[in-house]
């Protein structure tokens, strides 16, 4: 999938969001849904990779995640619970998000084209790649009031979805680079916890 259709996406995304005060997961989920679970995945991914986080998205949209990895697990189309789908996303929300995804994807264009396919054409890596977008994912969705939590774990998301799209083994070898650092962050402060307690 080419970068050309995220854009087009985005840009009907941002044209409907300027006609409401707010759009469900599941009306972003239609628009986007067109050009494949990827360019989703990226939507979803783009506001945890940034410093300070988007109050009310860590749940729905990390849980999102996990359930977008699980369907590439199993090869299947995208399919979430209700109470998922019916979480809204203000127009302002969308628009920063979508506009920053655009100027991401602009920036990294050059840098991006195919190669190290052994990291995603075999069945067995798109099985260990959903399934590291599931451990991601639930990482997010974690309440965690600990500040820059989300970060490493949204990059990694991020690194991954576009490696996917633009059939980049580079970027998904990053994916996993920096996913081994959340992991480690993650073990590192559930140990941290456990003995404060």
């Amino acid at each position: 999938m080419k970068d050309r259709d995220l854009k087009s996406d985005l840009i009907i995304l941002l044209k409907i969001s300027q006609k409401k005060k707010a759009l469900s997961l599941e009306e972003i989920l239609e628009v986007l849904s067109g050009k494949g679970r990827i360019i989703i995945l990226t939507f979803l991914s783009l506001p945890f990779c940034q410093p300070f986080q988007i109050p009310g998205l860590s749940i729905p949209f990390g849980l999102g995640i996990a359930f977008i990895g699980c369907r590439l697990v199993f090869g299947q189309k995208i399919w979430l619970p209700k109470t998922i789908l019916s979480k809204h996303v203000s127009s302002a929300t969308i628009e920063k998000i979508s506009q920053k995804c655009l100027k991401l994807m602009q920036k990294m264009k050059r840098f991006m084209h195919p190669r190290l396919s052994c990291l995603y054409e075999p069945r067995a890596m798109h099985i260990c790649n959903g399934l590291l977008i599931v451990l991601l994912g639930v990482f997010l969705a974690l309440p965690l009031p600990i500040p820059l939590t989300n970060l490493s774990a949204g990059w990694a998301i991020l690194l991954m979805s576009i490696g996917l799209l633009e059939d980049d083994g580079v970027f998904i070898l990053a994916s996993y680079f920096v996913s081994l650092l959340t992991i480690a962050f993650f073990i590192l402060l559930a140990f941290s916890i456990k003995k404060i307690l």
